[in-house]
């Protein structure tokens, strides 16, 4: 090999490293062994997640990780077997919590917050059994309604989403 052909190979192998390093220290979660990284964009942000393949369709197993469009993480969750368990948090584009909870089967609370960090509602399952609880802007209580709280919530984009992601946790529909 000429000396020319050995820089232009150790370039490449520079080159490639790089690349790979760079993959490496853009991808958010480290999966856990027998599943494989699964990402999609938005016009909001990118979410990131681990699963592994199954029959039908792969199943998430592990993180899912939600990053706004600014780089702000935007959501966090885990998942057993398709199912989220345990700690759910989100946050908005200002880094302010969003919402904050906890998914076990039948049971589980999730608390939503407004941009300034004002609790507006509490959703609290036990043995299956809702009780929720919303508060307006000077922390009165009011009635839960659902919609209205994604009216009254506008920046938190992902709220329906993230309710969902909830719900499935507890196994309730």
């Amino acid at each position: 090999m000429t000396g020319a052909a050995r820089r232009a190979a150790s370039a490449s192998a520079l080159v490639g490293g790089l690349l790979a390093a760079s993959l490496a220290a853009a991808q958010i979660v480290g999966c856990p062994t027998g599943t494989r990284p699964g990402r999609t964009s938005t016009p909001t942000g990118r979410y990131e997640w681990c699963e592994r393949p199954a029959a039908r369709a792969p199943v998430r197993h592990g993180p899912l990780v939600g990053v706004h469009a600014n780089g702000r993480r935007s959501l966090e969750v885990n998942f057993v077997d398709g199912t989220p368990r345990g700690p759910i948090r989100a946050w908005y584009e200002s880094g302010e919590v969003s919402a904050s909870g906890e998914t076990r089967p039948d049971n589980g609370v999730l608390t939503l917050r407004d941009e300034r960090g004002r609790r507006r509602a509490q959703i609290d399952v036990r043995d299956r059994e809702i009780v929720a609880q919303a508060w307006d802007e000077q922390g009165r209580a009011e009635p839960y309604d659902r919609t209205r709280l994604a009216r009254v919530m506008p920046a938190n984009r992902d709220l329906l989403f993230i309710m969902s992601l909830w719900a499935a946790g507890i196994g309730i529909p």
